[in-house]
């Protein structure tokens, strides 16, 4: 009987360590702070960009050109400059897409002149009256980790709190920060490309190599 039991017992644990062997294999690897270390690795100066929304519906339509099984929760952008040669490439929680080379922005050039207002620069909060501030359940986010090859830095902030012309106090202090000067150019480039749609998925580099034919 007390063979019986251990046996059991080994069998309950085995299962339990091949569940969550499963599910660690079933996490994407493509969140901004991985992305962002292996262009550490490779010593570049880079700006990297996580876009996403909260509290809202996201329908999703199958296309054949997305990874199979996982759907795009974010999108996440990486500027950077080699060899005297400016770059963009997208990537989602699913996979990577291909590098888009671009021609009127040079993000080195950008951090190099810029790099004391965006390291010391805050968004302030929407703000109505000296005691009141504003916020809402459903909004839309910025990530930013910058490498500048001597610092590397985060900012985030809420979209939210660059609006309310009239109403929120720190609006024009907000929306003349130099952070947020870079994700008004940024999001011009993204939207062109966007639209012409120049960033194809890499569907090899789809996570756990799982992706439709």
């Amino acid at each position: 009987m007390k063979t019986a039991i251990q046996f059991i017992l080994i069998l309950i644990l085995s299962s339990c360590a091949s569940k969550k062997n499963i599910e660690k294999k079933n996490i994407s690897e493509y969140n901004l702070e991985n992305i962002t270390e292996n262009f550490d690795a490779k010593q570049l100066n880079y700006i990297g960009l996580k876009k996403y929304c909260v509290g809202g519906v996201r329908i999703e339509k199958p296309n054949e050109k997305d990874c199979k099984n996982c759907y795009s929760e974010n999108d996440i952008y990486i500027f950077w400059t080699d060899k005297n040669k400016s770059y963009v490439q997208k990537f989602d929680n699913c996979s990577e897409f291909n590098t888009v080379e671009i021609f009127d922005f040079k993000p080195t050039e950008f951090l190099k002149n810029n790099s004391s207002e965006l390291q010391t620069e805050n968004i302030k909060r929407y703000q109505i009256d000296k005691d009141t501030y504003s916020t809402v359940s459903h909004s839309c986010f910025r990530n930013y980790t910058l490498n500048d090859g001597k610092t590397k830095y985060e900012k985030e902030f809420d979209i939210y709190d660059l609006t309310g012309e009239k109403d929120n106090l720190n609006f024009r202090a907000n929306n003349n920060l130099k952070i947020i000067q870079l994700d008004k150019k940024l999001d011009d480039i993204i939207s062109k490309l966007e639209k012409e749609n120049r960033f194809e998925r890499n569907k090899k580099t789809c996570y756990n190599n799982v992706y439709s034919s």
